[in-house]
């Protein structure tokens, strides 16, 4: 007698699989379309422009083929914009993962008030960038800021901080800093929160202090969790505008015209729609290559 464990599948039950197979790829076929042509259109397009000498002044455009990527590597305001948005990035990501970091394992502990310290930290995230950069604008603001005002009140004299080249920068970090660190911060206080006990009770038991834990122990624990973070937050700091073009729009001079500032003045003030379209398919491939970057430590980690 046959084990029943032996008997084949019957093809009313593979027949019921491959049906339920289509009927699901039916419901997500509408909505995978949609995405594609809303993502995929653009890209083409964009891709498409790139290739052509287009102004919008003028009523014809010449197709270039590669022209204006040649020109993009001997233009000197590229490369400025380039330098600049590393500055931009790398200065707000990095004093945004040390904070976030320092805070995230502050708001770890377990202490009265900790939820609603969690709560009101998170106000900043809720706040529109638009609103943001005219806050910031205000404070900066060299004669009638806040922060001149009581920088004057301890015998300072404050700066011109949006209108100084050696300050513009920096307030511009310091605005987003405000803006996004608890974006970062919560993605840490996450990692922390999922973490093993057994690597510390084991590390106690050898008799690790504090640091050597949280360098031996939490810090590797948590590189998938950082990784993500800096994933997530150097994506957004690369396509950065709303702030910067509300707080100096690029200026004095091009001291803050970071990459997206730069291809906005291409295309809408000096209307070369084609130049723009290829600066930001540029831009596409330096943030794709940063995501590619940190998805592969993501993975390792």
């Amino acid at each position: 007698m046959a084990n029943p464990t032996q008997l084949p599948r019957s093809k009313k039950w593979g027949g019921n699989q491959s049906r339920d197979g289509m009927v699901l790829l039916l419901l997500i076929a509408p909505a995978f379309i949609i995405l594609l042509v809303l993502s995929m259109g653009p890209l083409l397009h964009s891709l498409y422009t790139g290739m052509f000498d287009w102004n919008m002044s003028k009523p014809t455009k010449t197709f270039v083929g590669f022209g204006n990527y040649k020109e993009i590597l001997q233009d000197t305001f590229f490369w400025n914009a380039l330098l600049n948005t590393l500055y931009q990035v790398v200065g707000t990501v990095g004093i945004q993962l040390l904070v976030g970091l320092v805070i995230a394992l502050l708001l770890n502990r377990t202490f009265k008030g900790v939820k609603v310290l969690r709560s009101l930290y998170l106000l900043p995230m809720m706040t529109t960038p638009i609103v943001v950069g005219l806050v910031w604008r205000m404070l900066f603001n060299p004669e009638l800021g806040m922060i001149n005002y009581y920088l004057g009140k301890i015998g300072i004299t404050g700066p011109n901080w949006l209108g100084d080249p050696g300050w513009a920068m920096p307030s511009i970090i310091l605005s987003d800093v405000w803006l996004s660190t608890p974006f970062l911060t919560m993605i840490l206080l996450a990692g922390l929160q999922t973490l093993p006990a057994d690597p510390y009770e084991s590390a106690e038991l050898d008799g690790a202090n504090r640091f050597q834990m949280f360098w031996y122990v939490t810090l590797p624990l948590l590189k998938p969790y950082i990784y993500m973070a800096l994933l997530f937050r150097m994506m957004d700091a690369i396509k950065r505008f709303d702030t910067i073009y509300i707080m100096t729009g690029g200026g004095p001079g091009n001291k803050t015209e970071t990459l997206n500032i730069y291809i906005y003045h291409q295309a809408f003030e000096f209307l070369k729609t084609g130049y723009a379209a290829a600066l930001s398919n540029v831009m596409l491939v330096i943030i794709l290559l940063v995501s590619v970057y940190f998805l592969r430590q993501i993975q390792k980690s």
